[in-house]
């Protein structure tokens, strides 16, 4: 399809570069002005539609999403992270109670989707790579990302990405994590429905709420792998406390 030829990605992603750049950057520079520590990672999850079609369920629909994460580290409280996300949205009238969405009776199932968003992320607790007791903690995520569908034009395209998640140091440089993060949009097109006329009038029926907006969330689970200068201490040769000078 369309969507997944390799010039047609690159022709999208160019629109998105300026803002890659800018948090590129601002990465880069405290990287620079600090010690190295980055995480890589990847998250496996579903991709959810809320909008005309699905207006009351939080969880349905789920259709397969994967995240690729790249995360600085700058205290244990505070990150800033780049993801690119892909997926697909659906939904049915069919699976709702609703007399109005019986008798519309629409659906869609080929929505593809691909984000580039930078968010920040706060620790609840201390998170660090070499002391066990610190290795567990809530977070919540908030930042700005850029949508790419071949139904959205580019003035649509901004997204709020909002989540919270838990995550879990399995070993001082492996992380694992389940977020679930919400992005408000700025169109009505995900699920292709619009006013429908004939001659000027609506065909009896409303076919799309004009001034709302559709959301879609992506609920996974995740490993990073940090990067890092800093030596994690060996606890057999780590001293004791009545070692250590007081």
């Amino acid at each position: 399809m369309a969507f997944f030829r390799y010039e047609y990605i690159v022709i999208r992603m160019k629109r998105i570069s300026t803002l890659f750049t800018l948090l590129f950057c601002c990465c880069t520079i405290q990287s620079i002005a600090q010690r190295r520590d980055v995480d890589f990672g990847l998250l496996i999850g579903t991709a959810q539609y809320n909008g005309d079609v699905n207006m009351t369920k939080a969880y349905t629909s789920p259709q397969p999403a994967v995240e690729f994460m790249f995360r600085k580290n700058f205290n244990p409280h505070y990150s800033l992270r780049l993801n690119l996300a892909v997926g697909n949205l659906k939904a049915d009238d069919n699976n709702f109670k609703y007399k109005y969405q019986q008798l519309r009776d629409y659906s869609f199932d080929d929505t593809k989707l691909m984000e580039f968003s930078g968010m920040v992320e706060f620790n609840f607790f201390e998170v660090t790579t070499n002391k066990k007791e610190k290795n567990f903690s809530p977070y919540v995520d908030f930042g700005l990302g850029l949508l790419y569908n071949e139904n959205i034009p580019i003035k649509e395209s901004l997204t709020i990405p909002m989540g919270l998640g838990l995550k879990y140091k399995l070993l001082p440089r492996l992380e694992i994590r389940t977020e679930w993060t919400f992005r408000k949009t700025y169109t009505d097109r995900l699920d292709q429905l619009a006013y429908q006329a004939n001659d000027g009038f609506l065909q009896y029926k409303q076919i799309s709420f004009k001034k709302t907006k559709d959301w879609f969330s992506i609920l996974g689970i995740s490993l990073l792998f940090n990067f890092s200068d800093e030596k994690i201490p060996c606890p057999i040769y780590e001293p004791k406390s009545y070692q250590k000078r007081r």
